[in-house]
C-alpha cells in the first residue's frame, strides 16, 4: 500500500519536472511551497498567488499572456480549493488551458495526511521511511 502510494507520488512529480522543463508555469500559493518543489526536484517558472501585491485576475492575465497552459498546485485546505477555483475560471476566461489534474491527484493520494504543498517533501520521507527504515538511518559505527 505505502509502496504503491509513493510510486504514484512519485509519477505525479516526474509529470511536474517534465512540465516545468517545458516552461509551463506552476501557480502556488507562496514561497514554502516553492522551497518545498524545489526540494523535490522541481525547478522551473512558479508564480506565488497569495501575499502577492497583484490581484488574481493581474496574475491570471499576466500568466495567461506568456503561456497557453499553466498548472495550478495550490494547498489542499479550503483556501486552496477556491484559489484553484477562481484561478481556473479567470484563466479559461483568457483562452489559457489551467491543469489541475496532477493537484487532483496529488491531493486523493494525500488527503488523509497533508493540508499543503510544502509538507509533501516530509510526507515523502515518511512513506520512504515506511518502506525501508534502516535505509534511511544514519551508521553509529
Amino acid at each position: 500500500m505505502t509502496l504503491g502510494r509513493l510510486q504514484r507520488l512519485n509519477e505525479e512529480l516526474e509529470e511536474l519536472r517534465y512540465c516545468s522543463k517545458q516552461g509551463i508555469p506552476i501557480l502556488i500559493e507562496g514561497k514554502r511551497d516553492e522551497e518545498a518543489l524545489q526540494e523535490l526536484g522541481i525547478h522551473g517558472k512558479f508564480v506565488k498567488v497569495s501575499g502577492s501585491s497583484s490581484n488574481l485576475s493581474e496574475i491570471a492575465d499576466s500568466v495567461a499572456r506568456s503561456s497557453s497552459m499553466v498548472i495550478i498546485l495550490t494547498d489542499f485546505d479550503r483556501k486552496g480549493n477556491q484559489l484553484a477555483k477562481r484561478l481556473r475560471r479567470e484563466l479559461e476566461s483568457l483562452g489559457c488551458y489551467p491543469n489541475l489534474q496532477i493537484r487532483r491527484r496529488i491531493m486523493g493520494m494525500t488527503r488523509k495526511y497533508i493540508k499543503d504543498i510544502q509538507s509533501l517533501p516530509k510526507y515523502i520521507q515518511r512513506l520512504e521511511m515506511e518502506i525501508s527504515p534502516y535505509h534511511f538511518q544514519t551508521s553509529i559505527y
